[in-house]
């Protein structure tokens, strides 16, 4: 199998090739065929996260070991499944959800695995989707797609369930209820798209590029803010009084600092984002006017079927992907890194032979 993995903390990707593993018992063997790239892969590969005040969640600290195969959006075909699997068949296409737990917590009870405090992610902690083959550790992480277009597909693994998760948060729209999306890359795209899909009528899409703000139009959004040039005001005015909800997919100090004075009482801020920093909150402020903070971080693999169903029934369409090959991983976390992409880029797995 060949792969692109992080052999140094902040260097380069470097091809790689190895043995093709053969599945244990209750593992399945997946032949990938594409892959989506997040912006927690440019994390990952610089080797740390920024928690603000100049302190960094440092990934070695944390255990994580070199070389890494990265890539947590993938789908694929079965290639081949242990003795102990069932209801699963090679040649069948899945998507996978890399969320994996320890199988024994009680969030991995209830089917919560995204919560468990020993979630060994793939492409974080396991070999993950930037490569041919992938080993699943069990097929109840297994997500069947039929009838989806499997590159679209591939972002439902992190994008799609973290947006839908953190849409979630914010509860069942209501008539004359406003939300805003801060941040319109590929996360914040699929955002919008799932918003819609869920009854969200009155959404604003705020971005500091104009060209994301062009995409978001695009996808259906009526009202757009450039926060170069507006804030908080322009938000008020626009909702006509404040906002039910935000969610925040940059997850930095200038657009969190827009919760307090954007939200009606009562409003919700989902933080989702990890461009890094911390920031400070008026605790009197959030308690009198019932703010409440929210994190959100991908989703349960129940999540992610429900959000299938909806991609398969037609309310929800999926952004367009743009497909590059398996080797140009590293080109494509520059790309994001430079913020030169635009929606979401996925891997194409087969343009590398087995």
């Amino acid at each position: 199998m060949k792969s692109f993995d992080v052999v140094e903390w902040g260097k380069p990707l470097q091809q790689a090739v190895r043995e093709t593993p053969e599945p244990g018992p209750h593992e399945v063997l997946m032949r990938l065929t594409y892959c989506g790239v997040c912006h927690s892969d440019v994390h990952i590969r610089e080797g740390f996260f920024d928690m603000g005040g100049g302190v960094k969640n440092v990934l070695a600290d944390r255990g994580m070991k070199l070389p890494l195969i990265l890539g947590h959006e993938p789908i694929g075909v079965v290639a081949a499944v242990g003795s102990a699997v069932a209801g699963v068949r090679v040649g069948e296409t899945y998507l996978v959800n890399p969320w994996i737990g320890c199988g024994k917590c009680a969030a991995c009870l209830k089917g919560q695995d995204n919560l468990c405090n020993l979630m060994a992610a793939m492409g974080m902690v396991r070999p993950g989707g930037f490569a041919t083959h992938m080993m699943v550790p069990h097929a109840r992480y297994l997500v069947d797609v039929q009838g989806l277009e499997p590159a679209q597909a591939a972002v439902l693994a992190c994008s799609g369930v973290t947006a839908y998760s953190a849409a979630a948060k914010l509860g069942l729209p209501e008539t004359g209820q406003w939300v805003a999306v801060l941040g319109c890359g590929g996360l914040g795209l699929i955002g919008v798209a799932i918003l819609k899909a869920l009854g969200h009528r009155n959404i604003i899409a705020c971005d500091i590029d104009d060209a994301k703000l062009d995409a978001a139009k695009a996808a259906g959004v009526e009202h757009v803010l450039n926060l170069k040039t507006g804030g908080a005001a322009q938000l008020l005015a626009l909702s006509g009084g404040g906002l039910s909800g935000m969610i925040d997919f940059v997850g930095a100090p200038a657009t969190a600092a827009l919760a307090l004075p954007s939200l009606q009482k009562g409003g919700r801020f989902v933080s989702v984002g990890l461009f890094g920093g911390a920031t400070t909150i008026p605790l009197v402020a959030l308690a009198m006017r019932e703010i409440s903070l929210m994190g959100s971080a991908v989703g349960s693999t129940a999540q992610m079927r429900e959000l299938v169903a909806l991609v398969q029934s037609g309310q929800l369409t999926l952004p367009a992907v743009q497909v590059r090959p398996l080797a140009q991983a590293e080109q494509s976390l520059q790309d994001l890194q430079a913020g030169r992409i635009t929606g979401r880029v996925v891997l194409d797995a087969m343009s590398e032979a087995a």
